[in-house]
């Protein structure tokens, strides 16, 4: 079962197309049900769309990654 904590550990990757059709599938079912996380997806996207980085995302390090990542568990509220 796929939870909020689960959406922010893929979100790069769902965004770069990189997660496997299972991981996909699961992602995109639990957006469709929660609103917060679909929120979130959206305005993940819309921000990277206004910075022109929808592309090219190079400049996120492994290290900022994981960081993005630990702030937004802290900040997302469970389904």
């Amino acid at each position: 079962m796929f939870i909020c904590k689960d959406l922010v550990e893929n979100m790069m990757d769902y965004i770069d197309n990189e997660l496997d059709m299972k991981t996909l599938e699961e992602l995109e079912k639990h957006t469709s049900e929660c609103p917060e996380c679909r929120a979130f997806v959206d305005t993940y996207k819309r921000m990277l769309e206004l910075t022109g980085k929808l592309k090219d995302r190079s400049f996120v390090t492994p290290e900022i990654r994981e960081r993005l990542k630990a702030l937004l568990k802290s900040k997302i509220k469970p389904c």
